[in-house]
């Protein structure tokens, strides 16, 4: 069993590493020089859209830490806090 459960996390470990290693997730799609009849250009905007509404898309959680109170002030009015105190 415990094989079995280490196979199965190393299978999923490969696919999450082959995902996330993908070049082609994040490079946008190539531009033909010319575009020959309208289904070429309707298949290059679809790629086109598809590819800014995934790197379009915020991403909440990604600072370096949790916002402080410093962050919300002007280093003249840290200073001037840390003073009085």
């Amino acid at each position: 069993m415990p094989k079995l459960a280490l196979f199965a996390l190393l299978a999923l470990s490969l696919m999450v590493l082959e995902v996330a290693c993908s070049a082609q997730m994040l490079s946008p799609p190539e531009r033909p020089r010319e575009f020959r009849n309208p289904s070429e250009l309707r298949q290059y905007l679809k790629e086109l859209n598809e590819y800014y509404a995934i790197m379009g898309r915020p991403r909440f959680g990604k600072r370096n830490g949790p916002a402080g109170f410093s962050d919300y002030l002007s280093p003249s009015d840290w200073e001037d806090i840390q003073t009085t105190q």
